[in-house]
């Protein structure tokens, strides 16, 4: 009987030493497998964040892609006479890259001002043509004066155009293209104007731009 009883107090306390590292085990391969969980979770979010930031970055560039075309890019507006008459207009020897960054360090001598690249239509010929660059300051509108080249935004073309101030109306100009027969249709205002010409680099090729440009969308 008392062997008995001393068989059962070791076996019960074999039992309550055991029990307890059971139990540490079986917790401890749920906290393994709960920590691997998370860690496969923060990796999934890790890698989603990436995806986000890469398409924050895509549309970063995009965005200024899209603003540096739209700034970059003006139309001589052509009557359809442009070409007829002072078709010639001057070039340089430097290819297009050279010629852009130059013009990209003149523009830094001159605050708020701009790069212009112009389309094939000839109308602003013998000045400048498709192979020239413009630059462009933010000149105040009540110092613009005849004679001064200017841009402006064009409702029907929803870009750029410019062209050279030929007469003063009221409190608004009118422009034409020195190689067209006739005046704008649309007169220069504080609300379209843009900005007025400073400078112009030659080069001897167009923009990549002006090659791809159908000088028919620009005749009026």
């Amino acid at each position: 009987m008392r062997l008995r009883s001393l068989s059962l107090l070791v076996l019960g306390a074999l039992g309550s030493v055991m029990l307890p590292a059971a139990l540490r085990a079986e917790t401890e391969a749920e906290i393994a497998a709960l920590r691997a969980e998370v860690a496969a979770l923060r990796a999934t979010v890790a890698e989603r964040d990436n995806t986000i930031d890469e398409l924050k970055a895509r549309t970063v560039a995009l965005e200024t892609d899209i603003t540096a075309v739209q700034q970059t890019v003006a139309l001589a507006s052509s009557d359809g006479l442009a070409g007829k008459g002072m078709g010639i207009a001057p070039t340089s020897a430097l290819d297009w890259s050279s010629a852009m960054k130059i013009a990209t360090a003149a523009r830094f001598l001159v605050k708020g001002s701009s790069l212009l690249t112009v389309m094939p239509t000839g109308s602003m010929k013998p000045v400048f043509d498709e192979r020239a660059i413009l630059l462009t300051e933010a000149a105040n509108f009540d110092d613009l004066k005849i004679g001064d080249i200017v841009t402006y935004k064009h409702p029907r073309y929803g870009m750029p155009v410019v062209h050279r101030i030929l007469e003063k109306r009221g409190d608004k100009f009118w422009s034409k293209g020195d190689n067209n027969g006739t005046m704008d249709e649309v007169y220069i205002t504080r609300k379209n104007y843009q900005g007025r010409v400073f400078g112009i680099i030659y080069a001897k090729e167009p923009s990549t731009q002006a090659q791809r440009f159908s000088p028919s969308l620009a005749r009026r």
